[in-house]
C-alpha cells in the first residue's frame, strides 16, 4: 500500500514538473522572474558614452521639482512643478537656459497643471495634458490649439510617435470606477495630432493589474475632487526608445514593441501574471529600453502601506541583452565617481529622448561638490564639478549606449 502511495506521489510530481515546463514553452525569449541570474558590476563607460550637462542656474531657471523631461540633440525640455505653479523650462543641449514658460491659469488657452507632456521637435510644438484637456504651444510658449480629452480617458504617458501621431495609454480606470463607463480593454492608442482621433492598438488587456493600490479623492479649490492615490509610481508599462515603443502591460505576459506602425511581440514573462491560485502577481517592471537592452525588475505587486515602493526597491535590477538573450543581475557605477555608492539610473517612464539608446541620471550638486573637494572625481565630471556652487541646479548625466 505504501508503495502505491509513493508511486502516486511520484506521478503527481512528474505531472507538475511537466506542466511547469510546458508553461515555459514559448517561441519567444522568456524572462524568468523566478531565477537567480549571474551578477555583473558594470562601469557605465563600458557600455555607453557619457555626457555631463550642468544646467544653468539663474533666478528664472532654478528648478523646484523637475518631474518630466524631453531631450533632443538641441533642447532639454523640463516640466517643473511648484506647490503653486507649473512651468516648462527650456535649456539648450549644453545646459544654457533659454526660456521659462508658464501658461498655468483658468483661461481657455491655459492649463491647470502638468500631468504629462510630449514634445514634437520637428514641428517645434509641445503638448500639455492637465487631465481635462490638451493644450498645444509652440516653442515660444504661444498657444496653438486645444483638445478636450474624451470621457473616460486619463493618459499615463504621452509620447511623440511620428509626424502624424502621438502615442498614449489610458489609465482612467486605475483611478476611477464609474458604472457608466466600461473598462477600457484596449488602453494603448495612436492619437492624431490634428483632429485628436484615437486609434486603439491591437493589445487586449482582459484582466488589469494596476500599480495603484489605494484609491481616494482629495479636494481641490475650484476644481472639485482629484485622485489621491497610493501608487508604486516607479514602474511603467509603457516606455519610449525614441520612436520605438515598448509596451509591457502589467496584466499581460507578453511584452510588445511598436515601431514603424508594426506591433511585434518580443518576450514572454514567466511565471504568468495571472494564475489559478490567485497569488499576488509578479510583473516585469520595466525601467529602460534600447535597441540592445531591456532593464527591468521582477516586482511583486504587494501593497505595503508603510512603504509602498518596498517591493520595487527590494527587487534586483536585471539587464536582458536582446542580442545574446542573456540576463544579468547588474549594478551600474560611474568610474569618474569611484567612491560613490553604486546605483542604477533614473527610471525612464517620464524621460524621453529624441535620440535612441539613451539613459539618464541626475547627479546632485551638493554631493558632487563634496566629492570634488575630497579629490574623488575624475575626467570630465571633475571639470564640471569644479565650477559648481551649492545652490546650482543638479547635473544631468546622459548615457548614450554603444
Amino acid at each position: 500500500m505504501r508503495n502505491i502511495y509513493l508511486i502516486s506521489l511520484l506521478i503527481l510530481f512528474l505531472a507538475c514538473q511537466h506542466q511547469t515546463e510546458k508553461e515555459k514553452e514559448s517561441p519567444l525569449p522568456i524572462l524568468d522572474l523566478t531565477k537567480e541570474y549571474p551578477k555583473r558590476l558594470i562601469d557605465i563607460h563600458e557600455i555607453a558614452d557619457v555626457e555631463y550637462i550642468p544646467l544653468e542656474t539663474t533666478k528664472e531657471s532654478a528648478l523646484a521639482l523637475p518631474h518630466s523631461f524631453s531631450i533632443s540633440e538641441k533642447y532639454i525640455f523640463i516640466a517643473d512643478i511648484l506647490m503653486s505653479d507649473a512651468y516648462i523650462q527650456i535649456f539648450n543641449r549644453q545646459g544654457k537656459h533659454l526660456s521659462n514658460q508658464n501658461n498655468r491659469g483658468q483661461g481657455p488657452k491655459d492649463y491647470y497643471y502638468i500631468r504629462t507632456f510630449a514634445v514634437d521637435f520637428e514641428k517645434e510644438e509641445y503638448y500639455i495634458d492637465d487631465r481635462v484637456k490638451i493644450q498645444v504651444y509652440d516653442f515660444e510658449g504661444k498657444w496653438k490649439r486645444t483638445y478636450k480629452l474624451p470621457e473616460g480617458m486619463i493618459y499615463g504617458s504621452l509620447f511623440d510617435y511620428n509626424e502624424q501621431y502621438l502615442i498614449g495609454n489610458n489609465m482612467f480606470h486605475d483611478y476611477f470606477t464609474p458604472k457608466h463607463i466600461p473598462e477600457d480593454k484596449h488602453p494603448y492608442y495612436l492619437i492624431n495630432k490634428e483632429n485628436w482621433q484615437h486609434l486603439p492598438l491591437d493589445i487586449h488587456v482582459e484582466k488589469k493589474v494596476s500599480r495603484i493600490f489605494d484609491k481616494g479623492l482629495q479636494h481641490l479649490a475650484k476644481r472639485g475632487t482629484s485622485p489621491d492615490v497610493k501608487s508604486m509610481h516607479f514602474i511603467e508599462p509603457f516606455l519610449a526608445n525614441s520612436h520605438d515603443i515598448l509596451i509591457a502591460d502589467f496584466g499581460q505576459d507578453t511584452l510588445y514593441r511598436f515601431k514603424d506602425n508594426k506591433l511585434e511581440p518580443i518576450a514572454v514573462q514567466y511565471p504568468p501574471v495571472h494564475n489559478d491560485k490567485d497569488e499576488i502577481p509578479t510583473i516585469v517592471g520595466t525601467l529602460a529600453y534600447s535597441d540592445q537592452y531591456l532593464f527591468f525588475k521582477p516586482v511583486v505587486m504587494k501593497y505595503i502601506p508603510e512603504d509602498i515602493n518596498k517591493p520595487y526597491y527590494d527587487a534586483p535590477l536585471l539587464m536582458w541583452d536582446r542580442n545574446t538573450n542573456e540576463i544579468f543581475n547588474v549594478q551600474l557605477f560611474d568610474s569618474n565617481r569611484p567612491n560613490a555608492k553604486k546605483r542604477s539610473f533614473v527610471p525612464m517612464g517620464d524621460i524621453v529622448f529624441e535620440t535612441p539608446n539613451c539613459l539618464y541620471d541626475f547627479y546632485r550638486t551638493e554631493i558632487l561638490i563634496e566629492e570634488y573637494e575630497a579629490g574623488n572625481l575624475k575626467g570630465k565630471l571633475k571639470e564640471v564639478a569644479s565650477k559648481l556652487k551649492f545652490d546650482d541646479n543638479n547635473v544631468i548625466a546622459i548615457y548614450k549606449l554603444k
